[in-house]
């Protein structure tokens, strides 16, 4: 590995952001999604409807997938 560019680490940087947004938003879209699939009275529904552990490697995945677009994205168009 030679060096890391500069474009290509903001571009790193803007891609987790947008990562972080995206994340947020389909979360909400599947927790809301399962918890309308439930059957009424099994759950008060203060327990999410995936797994703790789920929920985290999907956001590190999610993050991750952003973070090596953005990178590509920023070194592509920086030089």
């Amino acid at each position: 590995m030679d060096h890391l560019s500069l474009p290509g680490v903001i571009g790193a940087g803007i891609g987790v952001f947008i990562g972080v947004l995206d994340f947020g938003m389909i979360a909400s879209l599947l927790e809301r999604a399962a918890r309308k699939r439930q059957a009424p009275g099994v759950a008060d529904g203060s327990a999410r409807p995936f797994g703790e552990t789920v929920m985290r490697v999907l956001f590190v995945v999610n993050a991750l997938v952003f973070a090596g677009l953005g990178y590509w994205f920023g070194a592509s168009l920086g030089g």
